[in-house]
């Protein structure tokens, strides 16, 4: 009986520290879209993250990046575990490119009460884009729009997301995946590419179930939706069937 109990123990603490380590290893994954709208003669390079949560991030991890043309995080930076210093070290490793830098809520930024997470990116030269959009300037007179909507108001002031006239290319950055999956069809179609999170991939799933499905990247009328399993995690640092991930969006005009 003492083996069988010794046993079941081992196991368990194997099992624990996989766990914790799913949840540090991390994954930088890289993809390549290919769009006819896009209007670009040479492709755009993003660098996307979300759900960073608790974590600092890895210099290591973003050493392996080179070039890119802008970041976007993708929400929840923050949650209610996040230090000011683990905050300011996460901005400064995604600063490390000196390219534009955009952010877009997700709800745990919006629950955070210690501090003021909009006012110190914005602080830091950080784009909030809370239900508001930046222009992406081509060569020529070419331009991508980047849409972000908070569907959390973050702030007060903060205006209630108005979808633009289609532009040749659109990029759309929500928190939460269901919130595109909520928006009418025609609303959908205006964009040609859109990043969202939030899920982490259901986080830790038991023999392959769990309460989100696994995150990846999906067609929706045509458009490529990228739901994150994210950096992070949330009440547990640990991960079973997921992956911490991060990635480089590399897009193009279709040859």
């Amino acid at each position: 009986m003492l083996w069988l109990l010794l046993a079941v123990t081992a196991a368990a603490l194997l099992l624990y520290l996989y766990m914790r380590y799913s949840a540090q290893n991390d994954h930088l994954e890289f993809h390549t879209i290919e769009a006819e709208s896009y209007p670009g003669n040479e492709p755009l390079h993003i660098f996307f993250i979300s759900d960073i949560h608790n974590r600092v991030i890895k210099k290591a991890t973003l050493s392996k990046i080179e070039n890119i043309d802008m970041v976007i995080v993708g929400g929840d930076l923050v949650d209610k575990r996040t230090t000011m210093s683990q905050l300011k070290h996460n901005i400064e490793a995604l600063k490390k490119w000196k390219v534009p830098l955009y952010f877009i809520p997700g709800n745990n930024d919006h629950e955070l009460i210690d501090y003021d997470v909009v006012d110190i990116l914005e602080s830091e030269n950080v784009q909030v884009l809370s239900n508001g959009d930046a222009t992406i300037p081509m060569r020529g007179e070419k331009k991508i729009v980047l849409s972000g909507i908070d569907p959390y108001f973050l702030k007060p002031r903060r205006h209630m997301y108005h979808i633009k006239d289609r532009h040749p290319y659109q990029i759309l950055c929500v928190h939460d995946p269901y919130v595109f999956k909520q928006m009418n069809k025609v609303d959908q179609q205006r964009f040609d590419l859109i990043l969202t999170g939030h899920t982490h991939g259901g986080q830790i799933r038991i023999f392959g179930l769990g309460p989100y499905t696994r995150g990846g990247w999906f067609s929706k009328y045509s458009r490529p939706l990228l739901i994150s399993e994210g950096y992070g995690t949330s009440l547990m640092p640990l991960r079973l069937g997921t992956r911490a991930e991060c990635h480089l969006i590399t897009v193009r005009k279709s040859r």
